[in-house]
């Protein structure tokens, strides 16, 4: 059920069920809620009896209860949208002087868009370059970094002046006679717009301008050296076009030579060769022939150690972990242990946790814990605890607990806590702490740790500054005109706001503490995107924030970021399937845009595929699918199918869900080795498929939490197993 999500889509919901067009599906759904109404309300009426406070509440929010949600004018609109033609034209260098000229009849009109005034000013006086003279006095490059990231539209412009200037440059020159000297500027501005060149810019205009002036070995040999000395400097092997263009020097030779790498067709035979000697060894892996398998990976690292400079590292390890899990998965551990410790000696640093888990994880399935902490004493893991990812910090604190260590495995938990406390690893640490403590500190206090007790404190948007305004104002605008890249911009822009920007009494900012103003920005983004149903956009902003430890969890910002749409819907169609489960489900495969569409063609909110949904109605179109009511139908039907398939395992529910059901048969009798719900999940073989179950896993911790539910005293057992006809175990 892979869905790629749009980080700002603009869809609507889509209307209720087309009765004409579709009775009798429509007839079967109506049906279906009036036989599973007096079921559900059992169900539901015994969990609230079990957990007071039970609240389905929506969390819809309207627009008057959003301080952020602000209108645009009809001149913003229409500003907007010339940009928008303006930026357009910039980037295909077609810009036309009629595009320029519009922009005046707003220039005494009241808009949102003075954050551009200068960035015009320079346009329109780069529209009227006549000669080399006024293109130096117009059209110098104000923005000099490469890297085009940035949080404002004001600096996007004029990176796309800037663009355009240095075509205007190639254009102009290379209609200058071959011959000529260039002057001081002339190579100062090619010098200054060598990094940009040499990356890419402007390709086919560079390609002529040095072709231009090849008959003249004096100044193309200068201007050879710029792009020269940044190829180098980037490590960039040039095009061959522009390859066969320039003046080549020792230097470069050098330089290609030592980097033979850079040139694709060289490097395929060294990655090829790496890949057929890996497969082979998985192959033998898998056949059972052993001392091949490890003999061939081993020939693999040595020869991907010959030629590194050919050889993607990521993917030489991934062979080595590769071969490793399939030796593991036919019981030979020491053989697995020795090829993982392999892998060791080629990880990269970003791969570096991942190596270490690997190294842990056959002690973790076969539940030896002295060799998990011989593991982590022999690699001295607890030094560098900080340095790990939450993953292998917890099974690090794990150990340390299973061997007798509870004071150092409690602080490693408390630290996973609080430096990634929206991590499924965090969550689980938190249960662990739960469990250990045995009722000697309250579930409060324990999820004090995890959750703020505070709201973050609000101010009315009077006190804030027109730059703040204007900005929502022209994500408005962007968001209207479905322009998702100047609203992402806009996005940035908010976030970077300092304080003396964001309020508009110099005072009152001053007495705005840093964590204060960050929280405020974000929390009313986050509803405001919640307003717009642009769920993943607000989900990006907050994932983003808790990185920059701009923001900390509090339970008015989880009920934004766990919304509660669709529950009605969700509640007719459960029966007594937990409805909480579904929505979680439906969180993560399609973060509630009912439109979703995956490339394989999974639809609609619980992402189902065409063929899966005809299983329970064949009279189902794809279009249907995208009306929740119908999706969701089908998607329970098809979920409370899995969950009684596997006895209601949830791990092997929403991984067959994710991954599909004769996948999830053939792990269970080749690769999982016993019944530990943790150990389980961390033994799919499917990266995807392990994050799915995990992160499903965390939004129904959230959402259970946000219902009042238990969430911490139920044994961590007892949390992956599920009913789907009515008991919960």
């Amino acid at each position: 059920m892979k869905f790629r999500p749009d980080f700002l889509s603009s869809k609507r919901d889509l209307p209720k069920i087309r009765t004409m067009a579709y009775k009798g599906f429509s007839l079967e759904v109506s049906l279906l809620r009036l036989m599973s109404a007096a079921v559900s309300s059992l169900y539901f009426l015994s969990v609230a009896f079990a957990t007071p406070n039970l609240n389905f509440a929506s969390t819809a929010i309207a627009a008057e209860d959003v301080p952020f949600h602000l209108n645009f004018s009809p001149t913003d609109y229409d500003y907007g949208r010339d940009i928008d033609l303006l930026f357009s034209e910039l980037g295909k260098n077609q810009l036309k002087k009629k595009t320029v000229d519009s922009l005046t009849r707003y220039q005494q009109k009241n808009h949102s868009f003075s954050i551009l005034n200068a960035s015009y000013d320079r346009l329109k006086s780069i529209m009227t370059i006549t000669d080399q003279d006024s293109f130096y006095k117009n059209c110098s490059i104000v923005t000099k970094n490469v890297n085009s990231y940035t949080d404002s539209i004001a600096d996007r412009f004029n990176i796309s002046i800037d663009k355009y200037c240095r075509f205007l440059y190639l254009l102009r020159l290379s209609e200058l006679s071959p011959n000529i000297n260039f002057s001081s500027r002339d190579l100062a501005y090619f010098k200054d717009a060598a990094p940009f060149f040499s990356t890419g810019e402007n390709h086919p205009n560079l390609v002529a301008f040095l072709r231009h002036y090849k008959t003249n070995p004096i100044e193309h040999e200068k201007v050879s050296n710029f792009l020269i000395e940044k190829y180098i400097e980037f490590k960039i092997r040039p095009a061959t076009n522009v390859l066969t263009s320039l003046k080549i020097n020792s230097q470069f030779n050098k330089f290609l030579q030592n980097n033979l790498n850079l040139d694709d067709t060289s490097n395929s035979y060294f990655q090829e060769e790496f890949q057929r000697l890996s497969r082979d060894a998985q192959d033998a892996a898998e056949k059972g022939d052993y001392l091949q398998a490890k003999l061939l990976i081993t020939s693999a690292i040595n020869f991907y150690n010959r030629n590194k400079n050919f050889i993607s590292t990521k993917k030489a390890w991934t062979g080595a972990i590769l071969t490793g899990k399939a030796l593991f998965y036919k019981g030979r551990d020491i053989d697995a242990i020795e090829v993982f410790n392999l892998a060791k000696t080629i990880a990269s640093k970003e791969d570096t946790s991942e190596t270490y888990f690997y190294l842990l994880w056959p002690h973790l399935i076969n539940k030896d814990y002295k060799a998990m902490r011989t593991v982590i004493d022999k690699n001295n893991l607890e030094k560098s605890f900080e340095k790990f990812d939450s993953k292998l910090q917890y099974w690090i604190s794990y150990a340390m607990m299973k061997t007798g260590d509870t004071k150092k495995g409690v602080a490693f938990y408390n630290k996973i806590i609080d430096t990634s406390p929206y991590s499924f690893y965090s969550i689980i640490s938190l249960k662990e702490l739960a469990l250990f403590n045995k009722g000697a500190i309250s579930e409060a206090d324990i999820l004090a740790k995890l959750i703020s007790k505070n709201d973050p404190i609000e101010y009315t948007l009077d006190k804030t500054s027109d730059d703040l305004k204007d900005s929502l104002r022209r994500l408005a605008v962007w968001n209207k005109l479905g322009n998702d890249r100047f609203a992402t911009l806009e996005l940035r822009y908010i976030q970077s706001l300092p304080k003396d920007l964001t309020f508009k009494n110099a005072d009152f900012a001053k007495a705005v503490t840093p964590l204060a103003h960050k929280e405020f920005l974000i929390m009313n983004l986050i509803r405001l995107l919640n307003s717009q149903k642009r769920y993943i956009t607000s989900f990006k902003v907050f994932q983003d924030s808790l990185e920059q430890n701009s923001l900390s969890l509090n339970y008015k910002l989880i009920k934004f970021i766990f919304p509660l749409n669709y529950i009605d819907v969700i509640k007719r169609n459960s029966e007594n399937l937990d409805p909480l489960i579904v929505i979680s489900l439906i969180r993560q495969e399609s973060a509630f845009n009912p439109e979703a569409k995956s490339g394989v063609g999974a639809k609609g909110l619980m992402q189902l595929m065409p063929a899966t949904a005809k299983r329970f109605n064949r009279r189902v179109r794809v279009t249907h699918l995208g009306n929740p009511e119908i999706n969701v139908a089908l998607g329970t039907k098809y979920l409370r199918q899995l969950i009684t398939r596997f006895d209601g395992n949830l791990i092997f529910a929403l991984a067959s869900y994710n991954a599909g059901e004769n996948r999830i048969d053939r792990w269970r009798k080749e690769i999982f080795r016993n019944d530990d719900p943790l150990s389980t999940i961390e033994s799919i073989p499917f990266e995807e498929t392990r994050n799915y179950v995990k992160l499903i896993y965390r939004n129904n911790f959230f959402y259970s939490l946000i219902s009042n539910r238990p969430v911490l005293m139920v044994p961590l057992e007892e949390t992956f197993k599920v009913s789907a006809s009515g008991k919960n175990y």
